[in-house]
């Protein structure tokens, strides 16, 4: 009886233990997403080049126009930054998107958050309201 006992606790333990990782582990990533989207930032805009990477901003020039994009993959939130055959690629665990931000390949599941962003006057730079 005691062996059933001694197992049971083990793995509620186990789980317990698990789960509080994964919980601070989220509450980490997401904090460090929501801290980062609370900036102003000023991007200049370069319309010969089709992909941009700033710090925490992906600028994508199109036929449909400019699309600013967070930098952060949806899945943990590991920063893109490499572009590979007309996809934005996540080094952390392989998430593909594409140019529009919509996912390609896993384990991201989300599609790329889109930015609300202005043009200045005299078209040169983008403000990016995070």
């Amino acid at each position: 009886m005691t062996t059933k006992n001694r197992r049971a606790f083990l793995k509620f333990a186990t789980a317990g233990l698990l789960a509080f990782f994964v919980y601070i582990w989220n509450k980490l990533t997401l904090q460090h997403i929501k801290t980062s989207e609370n900036k102003t930032s000023t991007l200049p805009l370069n319309k010969n080049k089709e992909v941009q990477f700033f710090d925490q901003y992906i600028v994508v020039n199109s036929e449909k126009g400019t699309t600013v994009f967070s930098s952060y993959c949806s899945h943990l939130g590991c920063k893109i930054n490499k572009v590979e055959n007309k996809k934005l690629v996540c080094p952390c665990h392989g998430s593909e998107y594409k140019l529009d931000g919509t996912v390609i390949k896993g384990p991201a599941y989300k599609d790329l958050k889109k930015v609300n962003y202005t043009t200045t006057a005299d078209g040169k730079n983008i403000i990016v309201n995070g």
